[in-house]
């Protein structure tokens, strides 16, 4: 049998790792960047080692998957921050940085657990969440007698809360402040919202697993950009109206729906796996056999690249 000669796929073999890595990293599974490169110098004088050793084509072969191998490994012990020579403090600053990184660490404390509330306020009758952070746990299982409540866990970053009131329409926003990423860093989030209130919510977060329970809300809107995502949200009857929408990268979505409710599906992705028991295409739309009739509807909408969606009637 004859083997390919080694200099002439040497380079595709080393471009396909590198993109596997970036998807890797966009999907979630491993932390990846271009300051990973400054990390993996090494690699390319072992590369090259390799290629002018006076040896057959079938040994380099063996030595490279060995390399390749052992990069996919060890990836994740490579920080992803910038290097310690350079670093960008804004759109018109940049500047040298050196010193230990753990130092840096110390001088921004990271508590481990962090917790506050909003106090109900019964002149609110609409409110809006809106919540930005990294990759993470994201739950809502319970009611709160508060206006909202929320409880983190995990050395990802702190959260900072601003809230406005306006009419009766109280604004609440939660982001994670100078977020630290990685994968040994852990983000476990849970919320409890007041159900007097109607609620629009907004989710900006990363790749992420979301398992929420809105049945017990009256839910107008709720909105979720996310990376590479697992996403469970079981909605219940309690308004006339809900809209939802998923703007993510590779993701699973599980709903969990009503069946007295008149529920619609509409799909702006290109590629995306379907299972909807009880629906009809109609059009460029998926609806159930009730929802011209029923009083009570819920829309979903899908913005997602590539993903599948399930939808479970009870």
């Amino acid at each position: 049998m004859q083997i390919m000669k080694y200099k002439n796929f040497f380079w595709a073999i080393v471009l396909i790792a590198v993109g596997i890595l970036f998807l890797l990293n966009n999907l979630g599974v491993i932390s990846f960047s271009w300051y990973s490169f400054w990390h993996l110098w090494p690699v390319l004088l072992i590369l090259w080692g390799i290629a002018i050793l006076p040896v057959r084509d079938l040994i380099k072969y063996i030595l490279l998957s060995v390399v390749v191998l052992f990069m996919f490994l060890s990836i994740n012990r490579f920080p992803s921050e910038a290097p310690w020579y350079f670093h960008f403090n804004g759109p018109h600053d940049w500047s040298w940085r050196f010193g230990d990184k753990d130092e840096e660490r110390e001088a921004s404390p990271n508590i481990k657990e962090q917790s506050f509330t909003v106090p109900f306020d019964s002149t609110v009758h609409r409110s809006i969440l809106h919540l930005d952070a990294a990759a993470g746990n994201f739950d809502i299982d319970s009611s709160s007698a508060d206006l909202l409540s929320f409880m983190k866990s995990g050395d990802i970053g702190n959260y900072e809360l601003t809230t406005d009131n306006m009419k009766g329409v109280r604004n609440i926003t939660i982001r994670l402040r100078e977020a630290h990423s990685g994968p040994s860093h852990k983000n476990q989030v849970n919320i409890r919202l007041n159900p007097v209130p109607s609620w629009n919510l907004d989710f900006d977060i990363g790749a992420a697993d979301v398992n929420l329970d809105l049945a017990r809300y009256h839910i107008d809107t709720a909105s979720f950009d996310a990376g590479a995502s697992s996403i469970n949200v079981r909605l219940g009857d309690l308004n006339p109206m809900s809209i939802i929408t998923f703007n993510a990268g590779a993701s699973s979505v599980t709903l969990k729906v009503p069946k007295a409710v008149g529920c619609e599906v509409k799909s702006e992705s290109f590629l995306i796996s379907r299972d909807l028991p009880g629906f009809r295409k109609k059009g460029g739309v998926y609806q159930t056999d009730n929802y011209n009739s029923s009083k009570k509807k819920i829309r979903i909408n899908l913005k997602s690249a590539v993903s599948s969606i399930n939808i479970e009637r009870y």
